[in-house]
């Protein structure tokens, strides 16, 4: 609830797209309560609460946004669980309406955390309830230099929506505001309780109703200081239900008084203290348009020249910020050293396991991008530029190129993740130190914590080096994903006595739909996946790979998206037992293997779908044909054997009476295969005779070769005992 005299009605009032769930972290983790009120007395607890009283003057007549009401205490009531704060019709100290507003500054203050309120909403034109923070210190100057965080603002005529914003920047008039809204998909605010709160780190704000994230905010900024100024303070939370104003309007003869404010309960979650979050902490994501006065630095080589800026347009897929980091330096033709830029930004990395970022090279470039860590090991919480013999600096050589192998020049934006212990100690510049990356900070019993990552430029072609990064954090990547493929040979969905399916390929997919990791089953089936950070993900069985015929029976999701299943693996989760069951192919394969054609491989026949007779839905499929060639299906009841019939390529393997389906030849196509669904009715023998429960029939294909030597050729064969 902004407290100025401002228009901020067409910035509060814009609707958002709703963003998806995967933007958020998975709710109350790694989050722990440490602050709440579920009001079960009989009176406010003035250990949480101290009611503000008046009409905000002389310093901030109508609370600054021209409210028509005075704040009592009496107007805040404690019953029955429940917190009411009542707007009243009733004349007092001057104005025409009475209502309450309660605040926990030094009482409850808190910097970052989830804040959550469960409440039912008042309505009717001219009413404003709002749960939101400010912030105790102020130490950016005046609003909204140092900042304000609305949860949840409503106004009384449109009852279906709620608001969430934040406002800094300047002190008025020179602030602004971002956020969005939710609108209920049916009902109202005021027919029950909801669930409202934000999520607040140091470089995202994300708002919710019900569990649904509907707001995300990566960028702000203030005139009193660096980012994440002026969000990474102390503030207290305000409740209040305000009559009129700048954003509701004034009441009308429509609305009805008295109206509530219902709050069932108010909570407080934070992280533990020295943790990484849900596994990410980031180092910089560019939430600001001039990195130089963000902790960022450049140095240049003897030979060349360069720098870097904010690139409001050229930004990664996901998880970027409001720019990227743009660097750019020219070599004048000479290859070697040109220079390079860096980040002073101490953070306690302990847990940590990768250094990840995002990065888009220019097309045509060759270089080293040496990636420095610096590590304070003195305990002074610094690593100063010029090396004191104290502290440590760890690389890794990032190397760019057409071919990479770490990015690819003109690949366009990569996301890149680099293991801790792929960074060795350099003792070429900053010696000394203990020669072990342990950024665990003093506060924590330890030596010192990463102060600075410098990245340098060593460029192999004497071309310049150019390109774009963004989003550097560091992860815990100890998640893990794990299963089993087996051969369901009585298809009863159950693993218990069966053999794995062995060399099938299981890939698992990020959010962005990228593979980021393959593993081939092992003798007994099994595929893993570690070293994951969580998220969103997808893991896939490559149907090319399993043996042909067959079909799901099992998967993790229930065979809603067969060979598939899609999950949010949290933080520090162990998913195992991940199984996947496939039926073999009705049928024994014989005759085996074929003769190879003009494709340089024998040529196969399948049997696909059910061998139960009542099922009628037995598929033969022939596959690696020569392309656009002809051929049909045949069928016996006996197996026989002629070597190389009629000039075919290949053997008959059938015996006794022979039959085709259907009169008509099939075509290879360019696929190189043919299919027919077998109609057990009606079997192709003289005069044609239904297929009875316990009879075995054989099939087998003939096709045309494209092989000028051969007249034709003949596939392996297949026997399938019906039941």
């Amino acid at each position: 609830m902004a407290h100025s005299q401002h228009s901020i009605a067409a910035t509060l009032l814009a609707t958002y797209a709703l963003l998806t769930p995967a933007a958020a972290r998975s709710q109350g983790a790694p989050y722990q309560l440490v602050w709440e009120d579920d009001f079960s007395g009989t009176t406010l607890d003035p250990t949480r609460w101290g009611p503000q009283i008046g009409t905000g003057c002389p310093d901030l007549c109508g609370w600054g946004n021209s409210e028509l009401q005075y704040y009592r205490a009496e107007n805040a009531t404690v019953s029955g669980g429940r917190l009411t704060i009542t707007a009243k019709e009733e004349p007092f100290g001057g104005r025409q309406y009475t209502s309450a507003r309660l605040r926990t500054k030094n009482l409850g203050d808190f910097e970052r955390g989830r804040f959550e309120m469960r409440a039912k909403l008042p309505i009717g034109r001219g009413l404003w309830p709002a749960f939101w923070l400010l912030p105790t210190d102020s130490v950016y100057g005046v609003w909204a230099a140092s900042g304000e965080i609305d949860v949840m603002e409503n106004v009384g005529h449109d009852p279906d929506r709620v608001i969430g914003t934040i406002h800094y920047g300047d002190s008025y008039p020179g602030n602004t505001s971002s956020g969005g809204s939710y609108t209920l998909p049916s009902g109202t605010f005021h027919d029950d309780f909801h669930v409202f709160a934000i999520e607040w780190d140091d470089s995202e704000m994300r708002w919710y109703v019900d569990g649904n994230l509907y707001s995300t905010k990566t960028f702000w900024w203030s005139s009193g200081g660096p980012y994440p100024a002026p969000f990474d303070q102390r503030f207290y939370i305000l409740l209040n239900l305000a009559v009129g104003g700048t954003l509701p309007g004034s009441p009308d003869a429509s609305t009805q008084f008295p109206q509530t404010f219902e709050v069932d309960y108010v909570r407080v979650y934070q992280e533990p203290e020295h943790d990484l979050g849900d596994c990410v902490c980031v180092f910089d994501a560019m939430e600001h348009a001039n990195p130089l006065a963000n902790g960022w630095f450049t140095f240049n080589g003897g030979s060349a020249g360069g720098g870097i800026g904010a690139n409001l347009v050229d930004l990664p897929p996901v998880e970027g910020g409001s720019a990227s980091l743009e660097a750019g330096w020219g070599s004048g033709g000479t290859p070697g050293y040109f220079g390079g830029f860096g980040r002073t930004n101490p953070q306690d990395l302990t847990g940590a396991t990768h250094f990840d970022m995002w990065i888009h090279p220019d097309a045509g470039q060759d270089y080293v991008l040496e990636i420095n860590l610096q590590d304070d090991d003195d305990g002074d919480d610094a690593v100063p530029g010029n090396p004191d013999g104290a502290d440590d600096e760890f690389q890794y050589e990032f190397a760019v190129s057409p071919t990479g192998p770490d990015a690819i020049s003109g690949g366009g934006w990569q996301r890149v993740s680099i293991p801790l212990a792929s960074f060795v100690d350099d003792n070429s510049y900053h010696y000394g130190g203990n020669g072990v990356f342990d950024p665990t900070p003093v506060s924590a019993g330890a030596n010192g914590r990463l102060a600075n990552i410098v990245f340098t430029l060593i460029s192999n072609s004497g071309a310049n080096v150019t390109f774009r990064t963004d989003r550097w954090s560091f992860t815990r990547r100890v998640s893990s994903i794990s299963g089993r493929l087996w051969n369901d040979a009585n298809g009863d969905g159950l693993p218990t006595g069966e053999v794995g399916l062995s060399g099938v390929r299981v890939e698992l997919f990020d959010d962005l739909g990228t593979v980021v990791a393959t593993h081939l089953t092992n003798g007994t089936g099994e595929y893993s996946f570690g070293q994951l950070l969580g998220g969103q993900l997808e893991v896939r069985v490559d149907p090319a790979t399993l043996p042909p015929g067959t079909t799901p029976t099992h998967d993790p999701d229930g065979i809603v998206t067969p060979g598939r299943f899609a999950l949010d693996l949290a933080c520090e989760e162990t998913r195992i037992g991940q199984d996947f069951g496939y039926s073999p192919p009705p049928g024994t394969s014989y005759c085996t293997p074929a003769v190879p054609n003009s494709t340089g491989a024998p040529a196969s026949i399948h049997a696909i779908g059910s061998d139960a007779v009542a099922d009628q839905d037995l598929t033969l499929l022939a596959t690696i044909l020569p392309t656009h060639q002809f051929g049909y299906f045949l069928t016996s009841q006996t197996q026989g054997f002629v070597m190389n019939p009629g000039g075919s390529a290949g053997n008959l393997c059938l015996g006794g009476t022979l039959g085709r389906f259907i009169q008509q030849v099939r075509n290879s196509g360019v696929a190189g295969e043919f299919s027919i669904t077998v109609d057990l009715t009606a079997m192709p023998v003289s005069p044609p005779m239904p297929v009875q429960v316990g009879e075995t029939w054989n099939y087998q294909c003939w096709y045309r070769d494209a092989n000028p030597g051969v007249t034709s050729n003949f596939t392996d064969a297949v026997g399938v005992t019906f039941h």
